[in-house]
């Protein structure tokens, strides 16, 4: 009998530890295909966008953006306040509101510059895409 109750405290104790540590791997897993936004709104009540793509590799966001010296990535997060998902089953664009617009675009340069034609037509993006015109001229 005593074998058998420290054969149960030893399984559960090992359920106990054994959960949580794959549990953790998951979420590191999740975090990983996500690079979160690195500037947020106050105008909705999700502060920032998010942009979801095919893309597995985010060093393919790194490319630097036309004639800039900023890369793929950093004008998507950080001027136009936009997350991206990696791995994700389609390309699509989810505005502060909630609204999804499909893309059509399957690389990242591309996915970029459709994000940014999407977000300049919004009533707050239009305001972020003239204050991004303007510090790709200077």
């Amino acid at each position: 009998m005593r074998l058998f109750i420290i054969f149960v405290f030893m399984k559960h104790l090992i359920l106990l530890i054994f959960i949580p540590l794959t549990s953790f791997g998951q979420s590191v897993d999740q975090e990983e295909n996500k690079l979160s936004a690195l500037r947020v709104s106050d105008n909705f009540s999700k502060p920032y966008r998010v942009l979801k793509t095919t893309i597995s590799d985010k060093s393919l966001f790194q490319q630097y953006y036309n004639d800039t010296n900023f890369t793929l990535d950093y004008v998507i997060r950080y001027h136009f306040y936009t997350s991206i998902d990696l791995n994700s089953e389609k390309n699509q664009l989810i505005s502060m509101d909630g609204t999804k617009f499909n893309l059509s675009s399957k690389n990242a340069v591309d996915i970029t510059d459709e994000v940014i034609s999407l977000v300049s037509k919004m009533y707050f993006g239009e305001k972020e895409f003239k204050e991004f015109k303007e510090l790709k001229k200077n």
